[in-house]
């Protein structure tokens, strides 16, 4: 099932490698990144293809750990879900 990580941190130079870095402890490669600075703030969208609840909630609890990230949320997504993120990207 694909899951959809919306996470709202920090504008550091760090806060983007720490994000990717909790992906690739998992040998997780994301299906699309997304990330705007919005309001002083980055507004990240990661999507994952093929990710079981348990892994999503694990990663989502420690996107949360991190001392640069102020929210992370993990939504399963449907197929429309993910063409309607995919538009919002482009």
């Amino acid at each position: 099932m694909s899951h959809y990580f919306r996470i709202v941190a920090v504008p550091d130079p760090q806060t983007l490698p720490r994000i990717a870095g909790i992906f690739a402890q998992r040998s997780l490669i994301p299906s699309m990144v997304s990330a705007q600075l919005r309001g002083g703030l980055f507004n990240i969208e990661v999507a994952l293809d093929d990710l079981d609840a348990q892994t999503a909630a694990i990663i989502t609890a420690k996107l949360r750990e991190s001392v640069l990230i102020a929210s992370a949320v993990c939504d399963p997504a449907d197929k429309g879900t993910r063409a309607r993120h995919e538009a919002a990207a482009a």
